[in-house]
């Protein structure tokens, strides 16, 4: 199937409500990136947040950077974007860009020292993917930090497999693509793939991480508890980095440096 930006945007605009909820939510989906990006991140950095979603991990970083500014398909998305930055007074420090992570032609080369593009969003762009992996690292600056995430195509085969459609989960290993259970049709990645896209453009792999690997499935309120939420993301942040277990989570996560 190739990528259509208008459907992107449709089912963003649609679901908008609920994808806030899930940012502000505490998941280890969302939050083992966070965690990634508050290791690589300096005080003086110009960030892109590229797919930044309602604007939750811009304000994460504004309160520890320079600069940030977010990129979204979705027009309700960034309303909330809006909404949320205006609310945490950080305005003067987060600009707000509606566009197509596969064209930034909003900003220059070089114009960031730190880009991050967690969640789907490296997914639903499908073909574009070639496009889009340029354009990221076309924007950051020599020495930069990527940190980029993906769906996982073990990841998703597993899901698949535990809900009884083995048809899909052998669709997912013939074709790398399925439906995201919120999202439009998406591009699942194994290691190697990303590996070799981050690699062939110029970088070099720092970290590779699976956000989650073996905790995906308990993300339940048992675990919500403040203590007992600190304990688990820690049981994960050590799991996560695992060679043995890269790849079975639901997402990837990659960290490179631009050379």
């Amino acid at each position: 199937m190739k990528y259509d930006p208008k459907k992107v945007k449709k089912r963003y605009d649609k679901i908008a409500d609920e994808e806030d909820r899930s940012e502000k939510n505490p998941t280890l989906r969302t939050e083992i990136p966070r965690e990634f990006i508050k290791k690589y991140i300096r005080k003086t950095d110009i960030v892109l947040d590229a797919g930044g979603g309602t604007g939750i991990n811009a304000i994460m970083m504004a309160k520890q950077c320079k600069h940030v500014s977010l990129i979204d398909i979705s027009t309700e998305i960034i309303n909330y974007a809006r909404k949320n930055v205006k609310n945490a007074k950080l305005s003067n420090k987060i600009d707000l860009f509606e566009g197509d992570i596969s064209n930034l032609k909003q900003f220059k080369d070089g114009q960031f020292s730190f880009v991050v593009c967690v969640g789907d969003s490296i997914s639903y762009v499908l073909e574009n993917r070639f496009k889009a992996i340029n354009e990221l690292i076309r924007v950051a600056k020599k020495s930069s930090i990527l940190i980029i995430g993906c769906d996982s195509k073990y990841g998703f085969m597993r899901q698949y497999l535990r809900d009884g459609n083995l048809e899909e989960t052998i669709s997912i290993y013939k074709n790398h693509e399925t439906y995201c259970s919120m999202g439009p049709r998406t591009h699942v990645y194994d290691i190697d793939e990303m590996k070799q896209l981050l690699e062939k453009n110029g970088c070099k792999i720092l970290e590779i991480a699976s956000t989650p690997t073996i905790t995906d499935a308990v993300d339940k309120k048992q675990y919500h508890e403040p203590k007992k939420w600190a304990k688990l993301k820690k049981l994960e942040m050590q799991i996560c980095i695992k060679p043995e277990l890269l790849g079975t989570g639901s997402h990837l996560l990659f960290i490179a440096k631009k050379k």
